[in-house]
């Protein structure tokens, strides 16, 4: 009989690796018709979650240090996906959201995910789907909080 705990952390390692994988990413953007690194496309995520967001928010968010966080908001800053503009509570300080065309690159993407997943899933019922969607949706609420 197989260990449910192991054959779930199979699982489950193999989805993270392969949703991480640059090749994963690749798939994705080409479903997406974009061409984003792996991080920007998380950091707009981030923006879009937190807008308007200084910074510090964004990088707390996205678990990383400032350093990183500004480097990557700021390559979506130069493609024109991520507006900043001065906080008006602290002028030292910026906030930063979404562009038109960063929104507009947010929802291909999510819809490239979508049919990703899809695609993984095709063998399953729709009954199936539902009841695994509501699992991992159980299962990861506690780590919403991490």
């Amino acid at each position: 009989m197989t260990d449910p705990l192991a054959q779930i952390d199979r699982a489950l390692v193999l989805l993270v690796r392969k949703a991480t994988d640059p090749r994963g990413n690749r798939r994705i953007n080409e479903l997406a018709g974009a061409d984003i690194e792996r991080a920007g496309a998380a950091m707009l995520v981030r923006v879009s979650e937190s807008e308007p967001a200084r910074l510090s928010e964004l990088a707390r968010a996205a678990g990383v240090d400032i350093s990183t966080a500004s480097r990557q908001v700021a390559a979506l800053v130069d493609a024109g996906f991520v507006r900043r503009r001065d906080d008006p509570t602290d002028r030292r300080a910026h906030l930063h959201e979404l562009t038109d065309d960063g929104r507009a690159l947010r929802e291909r993407l999510g819809d490239a995910r979508r049919r990703w997943i899809a695609d993984m899933v095709a063998g399953l019922s729709d009954e199936e789907r539902r009841v695994l969607g509501a699992l991992l949706e159980r299962v990861t609420e506690p780590m919403a909080g991490i």
